[in-house]
């Protein structure tokens, strides 16, 4: 089943049924509201040409404008290109470009990211622009800023014609693309089919038992697979609610759970953390969730569910972008996940030879069933195949199986760096640091933040005469990548320790990290 037949049926089922609410605004929409106004998305799209099998993006803030031409492009069979939306200068260029976008759907918080990287994209022809509460002004803006694209407002995609748009696509087409660090080097953008993002949200179904009065309240980006594929998906194939917001903040979160009467949430080790440690309030114990689930919680299970007086799963399970769904939560096992029966996966040391139950190695996963993974990463054949190498899927990440065959995530090889849940490229911080003039050489670690997550250390020896100071590096950064990977720390060296092979030694970097820290 495609993902626009999901929303179609749902919509079906559950026509009178809220399904999606702004956190910010209250505003709501019905099942049946909701696909009208995807229908009538999707028919403006076709008319503006915009064919079954083209890549078009999407960078928005959470809101109905997001989702609604989201669902769209998967009714029609259009991939979506999910950009995230703090990415900047080279990386948010990179992003655009693999994908060959023409079509741009954004809003005028985004013109400045956009402007600086303009003569930078090379296929984009077409920017139609959603109300950022700048209304025409935005589209006027946006008509002198890129005046070498048609620049079309949102509302003028938004057809008449409700009646329903879904093609007949196959759910192993390709239906989305989400960028995210790979084992190595920058970004990759996963090629997502229908099924794969349908088979994540069932892993939820079915490990939580989520029905149509369930509600999930989803604070995290829609170009992130956690909300797309593990929030908001399986709130719709449940029948149940969604409540968006843009950004989470641990001021209106229980305010936000009461008042919307949400059920279910992902909480991500920093967002427990960040709960933990506000002052007690009423609302922390009037709410009606029934679960909290996610990343291994950095504080006592049994002390956070007394306080807060919701359940925590103990195992959170194990998935990616890549891989999709690949292990349940589970309610009593720390740290694990079971198996599911549609994946393979082994333990393997670094000649690829399977390890023993207990013994931690690189995690390796392939599917049993077809279009449950990710089919490639766009534009980067050879980093597909090496991902892929002797017929397994390389997760870069290190794990064990214990001797039920449960999953435990143990830490990762690559050099991603976790970041208040938000996994970011070590190479792209580098080549942002880099770009600074009194910068000779740069290398990015991460480092423990105190609440289960890191933050963002930089090593960096200088050119001649050059000087730099955190603040100033942090200043030329905020204009060059994503406010999640702007450093935190800086250390200037005399020398950077290097490998055999001439790159930065981060094994050393770490313990020089660690060393400092004391």
């Amino acid at each position: 089943m495609s993902l626009g037949e999901v929303l179609r049926d749902s919509a079906e089922k559950h026509a009178s049924r809220p399904f999606v609410t702004v956190a910010e605004t209250g505003e709501t929409l019905t099942y049946a509201g909701f696909d009208s106004l995807v229908n009538r998305v999707a028919h403006g799209l076709n008319a503006l040409g915009v064919a079954r099998g083209e890549y078009a993006g999407i960078m928005l803030a959470n809101g109905i404008p997001y989702l609604a031409a989201s669902y769209a492009m998967k009714k029609t069979g259009v991939v979506e290109v999910s950009v995230n939306n703090t990415m900047r200068g080279p990386p948010l260029a990179r992003m655009i470009n693999l994908t060959g976008c023409k079509t741009l759907i954004t809003s005028g918080e985004f013109f400045g990211a956009l402007l600086d990287i303009q003569g930078k994209l090379e296929n984009l022809e077409r920017i139609v622009v959603a109300d950022s509460r700048g209304g025409d002004d935005d589209v006027r803006r946006a008509r002198e800023l890129f005046s070498g694209a048609e620049v079309l407002p949102f509302d003028s995609i938004v057809s008449g014609d409700d009646s329903d748009a879904t093609a007949a696509v196959r759910d192993d087409e390709t239906a989305l693309i989400l960028f995210t660090s790979g084992t190595t080097g920058v970004s990759k953008g996963c090629a997502i089919p229908h099924r794969c993002s349908v088979r994540a949200a069932e892993s939820m179904i079915e490990a939580f038992d989520l029905k149509s009065d369930d509600c999930v309240y989803s604070p995290y980006p829609l170009y992130h697979a956690g909300a797309a594929q593990y929030d908001i998906l399986p709130a719709m194939m449940a029948g149940g609610r969604a409540v968006m917001r843009d950004g989470f903040s641990p001021s209106n979160f229980w305010r936000d759970v009461c008042r919307y009467e949400a059920t279910w949430f992902m909480a991500l080790g920093s967002v427990q953390s960040l709960l933990w440690a506000r002052e007690p309030c009423a609302e922390e114990t009037k709410h009606r969730l029934r679960f909290i689930w996610g990343t291994p919680l950095p504080i006592d299970h049994g002390a956070f569910e007394k306080r807060f007086g919701v359940k925590v799963a103990r195992g959170g399970g194990y998935g990616s972008t890549d891989a999709g769904s690949v292990a349940l939560p589970m309610w009593d096992k720390p740290g694990a996940g079971k198996v599911l029966a549609r994946y393979q996966v082994a333990i393997v040391n670094e000649r690829d030879d399977r390890l023993p139950r207990g013994e931690v190695g690189e995690l390796v996963i392939r599917p049993n069933e077809p279009a449950i993974m990710s089919s490639e990463y766009v534009g980067m054949p050879a980093r597909t195949l090496e991902a892929w190498r002797n017929l397994w899927f390389h997760t870069g990440d290190l794990a064990y199986l214990d001797e039920d065959g449960d999953l435990h995530w143990v830490a990762r090889m690559s050099e991603r760096i976790r970041v208040k849940g938000v996994m970011v490229s070590g190479y792209e911080i580098e080549e942002g640091v880099l770009s600074h003039p009194a910068v000779a050489d740069c290398a990015a670690i991460g480092v423990p933040d105190g609440n289960g997550e890191e933050e963002v250390a930089v090593f960096v020896t200088l050119a001649p005469r050059g000087e730099i100071s955190l603040a100033a590096l942090q200043e030329h950064c905020r204009a060059r990548m994503s406010r999640f990977m702007i450093p935190t720390a800086l250390k200037v060296l005399d020398d950077m320790p290097r490998t055999p092979t001439g790159k930065p030694a981060k094994t050393k970097l770490r313990e020089l990290a660690r060393l400092i820290a004391e």
